[in-house]
């Protein structure tokens, strides 16, 4: 009983780590790249979230409680929308950003791997960021189900805004995904 489970053993502290790391790395490479044009950078990604986030995770967390009072449709709808959202809003960001990607430590906390990082942008007047990536083991492959900034869950806050609009909106989960479709087209 005291042997640790092959889930949560030492050599997958190592592994969740390295995972990141390399995450790191390719958002340097395939995202930051300042010569590749922006819908290369939303392509890439698109399928760097697709790969390392647990997407179906997200998006039910992010929805909470109206996730299980749409009908399956409409959850399809604001699957799909949600990820062209959240390309819009964060390929961009990444665009000829430069800096370093430093784990720091990782440790198995309420079932999930948590690596923390620090990540140091390379400029005249250097900022540092703590985050902590939150994931499991699904498929023998690691999945990002959060990430915290700074103390900050993104998905907590996600969901915060995204329940304002759907109580705010006449039509909720249906005037939600047509705020983010609408945005997606601005």
């Amino acid at each position: 009983l005291l042997i640790p489970t092959s889930a949560y053993s030492n050599d997958n502290l190592g592994k969740s780590r390295l995972f990141i790391e390399a995450l790191g790395e390719e958002v340097l490479t395939k995202i930051a790249d300042k010569n590749i044009t922006a819908k290369q950078r939303e392509k890439n990604f698109r399928e760097l979230y697709t790969r390392a986030f647990d997407n179906n995770y997200i998006c039910q967390f992010v929805l909470g409680r109206y996730w299980k009072k749409i009908n399956k449709s409409t959850q399809e709808e604001f699957v799909k929308s949600f990820n062209d959202y959240l390309i819009m809003i964060y390929a961009p960001k990444f665009k000829g950003w430069s800096g370093k990607f430093k784990t720091i430590n990782s440790q198995v906390e309420n079932n999930m791997y948590v690596v923390a990082m620090q990540l140091v942008t390379d400029s005249n007047s250097p900022t540092t960021l703590n985050l902590d990536w939150r994931m499991i083991i699904r498929n023998k492959k690691f999945k990002i189900l959060d990430v915290n900034i700074d103390g900050v869950s993104m998905l907590v806050t996600q969901r915060a805004e995204f329940s304002s609009v759907i109580k705010n909106h006449p039509l909720g989960v249906k005037g939600l995904i047509k705020r983010m479709k609408d945005k997606v087209k601005s």
